[in-house]
Parts: structure tokens; sequence; C-alpha cells
């Protein structure tokens, strides 16, 4: 009993040293965010494979990679805000909508706020007049018209007023989320807490590039089982990239964890005897542009859908210090009351909490197509999301081990179910339903 404690204590202790060791190589700089300037993406997919082959994983074809093309912008120019001639902090201060085109120069400002909006002579007789070599600040605190909200969007998002750039002032996180089109002016995110009292002027230079085809990849291995049926672990890979050169974006939660919870698994179950089923991993690009890589594979798969017995996606788990929450775990009442029940039997966790069906991560189009898949996130106090402090040091894995053995408990359990037809056919169900 003692030898098993200690052997249960070390293999806790491995999983989360070596989570620690692939969230501090693929979230650090030289990975460039993981995303699609300055090599990120690819980079980490090198590293995926190298660590693949390390576990002797096996491919469906001559090579892990599934290869796709995208539509991206990226900014991975200079990145400089000066405002009143004060330098603002990226990512802190600001950040450059994705979307963003290039600009360089020091302009005037042209305030909109909600002094001159509630006057609708004097916001009708400003509006007349002309930005072509102005930026427009626009801060809406204090604004009483309600109908001015699609002006807003107007002027924020396409630029009516034709100004040279859109600041945006804001109350709220700074959240980045990455493009797929590049617009021909660049909207800014200012906290309001960095807005001077007097805005005057300011000095821009900011560098985006287009790519209209950018090539990606999928990866694909497994481990071969008895049968040609197969369970399937999957997580993203991709994550936001740079906003300049000077700035990146870590996504150690997103979803650095979930690569290493793949990673880490892959590792686990090379090592054990064959199983029934096949394992198979798979790392997703794209998903921060909409779910893409996900979506070319259930339009491309290497082998049928309909040999997928069950699928487990996992992304942004990093945390459980409150537990985890099961998408998809209404529809797949059987699989989740399976994990409840390990879970009462062994405290891997605080709570496994149940929801229903959500496109929110790449289980999705897999469902959509039939496949009967959950995508498990964790619960707890972290709360960083897609900015700079999405770090290694800070998220805590709280329940990371745990997490762990209760994934494997799981598919060892699942080797044995026999019901995978009775599942299959609920999805069936619901998508006649819907």
């Amino acid at each position: 009993m003692i030898l098993f404690l200690l052997s249960f204590q070390q293999s806790i202790a491995q999983f989360q040293n070596d989570a620690r060791e692939i969230l501090n190589t693929i979230c650090s700089e030289d990975f460039h965010g993981r995303g699609y300037a300055m090599g990120g993406v690819e980079k980490t997919a090198r590293f995926i494979e190298k660590r693949l082959k390390k576990y002797h994983l096996k491919k469906f074809d001559k090579t892990y990679f599934q290869e796709f093309k995208i539509h991206v912008n990226t900014l991975s120019g200079n990145n400089l805000i000066r405002l009143n001639n004060k330098d603002l902090t990226p990512g802190i201060d600001y950040l450059i909508s994705a979307s963003s085109g290039s600009l360089k120069g020091k302009f005037s400002l042209a305030v909109i706020n909600a002094d001159l909006i509630n006057k609708p002579e004097k916001f009708r007789k400003f509006i007349d007049s002309d930005f072509s070599d102005k930026v427009i600040l626009i801060d809406t605190f204090g604004l009483h018209r309600k109908s001015f909200n699609d002006a807003y969007k107007l002027i924020t998002e396409r630029n009516i007023l034709k100004a040279k750039a859109i600041i945006k002032i804001t109350r709220k996180n700074l959240i980045y989320v990455p493009s797929q089109i590049r617009k021909n002016f660049p909207l800014i995110i200012l906290k309001e807490s960095s807005l001077p009292n007097n805005p005057r002027d300011i000095q821009i230079d900011i560098g985006s590039k287009y790519y209209p085809d950018f090539m990606t990849k999928n990866i694909i291995a497994y481990i071969k089982g008895k049968s040609d049926t197969s369970i399937v672990l999957s997580a993203h890979y991709d994550h936001l990239g740079t906003m300049g050169a000077n700035v990146y974006f870590p996504g150690a939660n997103d979803n650095g964890s979930g690569v290493a919870a793949l990673l880490t698994l892959a590792k686990y179950f090379s090592k054990q005897k064959k199983p029934k089923y096949n394992i198979v991993f798979m790392f997703f690009s794209g998903e921060e542009l909409g779910l893409q890589g996900s979506y070319y594979y259930t339009q491309h798969p290497v082998f049928p859908l309909s040999k997928i017995k069950f699928m487990i996606n996992l992304d942004m788990v990093g945390s459980g210090d409150k537990g985890i929450k099961v998408v998809n775990g209404t529809v797949f009442k059987q699989q989740f009351d399976t994990l409840v029940s390990i879970n009462d039997k062994h405290r891997y966790l605080p709570a496994i909490k149940i929801r229903g069906k959500a496109a929110n991560s790449d289980h999705y189009f897999f469902f959509e197509e039939g496949v009967p898949a959950i995508f498990i996130y964790t619960l707890g106090k972290y709360k960083e999301y897609h900015n700079i402090f999405d770090t290694p040091e800070l998220l805590p894995l709280s329940k990371f081990d745990g997490l762990m053995h209760l994934l494997i408990d799981f598919i060892n359990i699942m080797q044995n179910d026999k019901r995978t037809d009775i599942q299959k056919q609920n999805v069936s169900e619901i998508q006649r339903k819907n």
C-alpha cells in the first residue's frame, strides 16, 4: 500500500512537471504567441511533432500534419502609440485591433464625446468636418442618446468619417481577438485610465501584413488499438500571436494547458499495454480564427468519422480549483455520469458541472457531423484570457493532476464500453430535432 501511494504521488508530480516544462516552452517569447506571424504556429507544430515522435505515436499517413489554408491579418511590425508626447504601454494601456492596417505619423486628435453627441446640432456640424488627416478619438461615457449606437459602430468599425485612425475608449479589460480581415485603417482600443485630461495629438507607428492564403496545419497521431474504432482527444495549439514585434500573447491557459494535457496523456498511454480502441490525439490550428482547423478536419478526415467512439476536447484546463464544466454533458448523460461516478470515488476534482450544447471550441463541428463529443474546461479563480498576462508563471495548474487521473480512468472505462451505437443514435436524434 505504501509503495502504491508513493508511485501515485510520483505520477502526480510527473504530470505537473511535464505540463510546466511544456508550458514554459510553448508560451515563451521564442514561440511568438503561437500565432501566424514570425513563425510562431509553425514552431509550435514542430515542437508537438518532436514530442509525438519521442513517444513513438503512429501516423495515419507519411506525416503527422494535415495542411490547410486560412486568411489572417498579422501585426508583426512596429507598435508605437504616443499620446500627448507620452509613450503608452501596449497590452496594458491599449490594444491594436487585429484587423488594423498599417499607419505611421503624428496626427491631431478630433474628440467625439458625450458632451458633443448629446447636442445634435453641434454634432452634425462636427461630422461635416474633414478628418482625412486626423485621428478620431471616441468616448461615449455619459452618453444619453441610445440611438447613437449604430453611428458608433459605423465610425469605429467602418470608419465612415474617413479618419487616419480610430481610437475607442474602454472601461473593460483589454481582450485581443485575431482577425481574418484587414481594414484600411488602424483601430486602437484605449483604456480610460490611460486617457489624458486634454488629448491633443497622437504619434502612431503600426505595421500589419495580410496573408490571404496562410498555410497552417492540424496534427494527428495515434496509439494503435486492437480494432479500427478510436477514442479521440483534442486541443487547439494556436493562440493570438503578436501585436507588433515587441508584444506577444503567451496563451498559457488558452490553450497551452490543453496542449500540455494531450502530450501528458500521449506520454502516459504510450507506455501502457495495447488498448482495445485506437487512442487518437488531434491538435488543431485556426481555432482562434473561428474553429477553422477542426472544421477542415471534419470535411477531410484521415479516417472515417463514423469510427470515432467518443471525443474529448480540452480547452483552457489550467485551473480547476472549482472543478470542471462538461459541454454536451446534457447530451451524453451516460458519459457525464461516468465522469461523476469516477470523481465521487476518487475525489480527483472539487466538482464536475454539466452544460448543454455550445459552439465554443473544437468539439463543435465533430458533434454537428454526428460524432459523440464533449468539451471540458476547468473552473476557478484564474481569469486571464486573451491578454498578455496569461502566462505559465500565473497559471496555477491547481487540479491538473486530478484531471489527468480522471481522464485516464474514464478512457480506460470507455475501452470496455459497448454502448457506442446507442450514443451515435442519440446524436442523430438531436441533429434531427434541431
